[in-house]
């Protein structure tokens, strides 16, 4: 039977992966530089963006101050998950009609770093 991770093992591992999607971003940001020029770049790096301010969110929400009881935590985890979804939202939105960032490199980032997140999932918590 496998053990099953302690608390401050799961909080290390969710506030890395914040990190990790972040410098996935400033990889993706710099091949599109290099592909495409500054503006796929720099939506390239908005999107991996997005996934990143997600995480870190839901990450805060959870994770943050206040009490830690079994109960409490599912109601903070599907807190954490409707605010995640709702900063995801107004984030695509402010890239897509107030920025006017190109699509695809926006979305790109935004995959590459969404598959950082479940490629951490799926080998830490097994």
């Amino acid at each position: 039977m496998a053990l099953q991770p302690s608390f401050s093992e799961v909080r290390k591992v969710v506030f890395l992966l914040p990190v990790w999607q972040l410098l996935l971003g400033v990889v993706i940001g710099l091949i599109f530089f290099m592909l495409a020029g500054t503006t796929a770049a720099i939506a390239a790096f908005y999107g991996a963006s997005v996934s990143f301010a997600g995480s870190l969110v839901f990450a805060f929400v959870v994770f943050g101050f206040g009490d830690q009881s079994a109960e409490n935590l599912m109601r903070k985890m599907f807190r954490a998950e409707a605010f995640k979804i709702i900063t995801i939202g107004v984030m695509f939105y402010f890239a897509f009609a107030v920025l006017a960032l190109p699509f695809m490199p926006v979305i790109v980032g935004f995959m590459a770093t969404l598959i950082i997140f479940f490629v951490a999932l799926l080998t830490v918590f097994r």
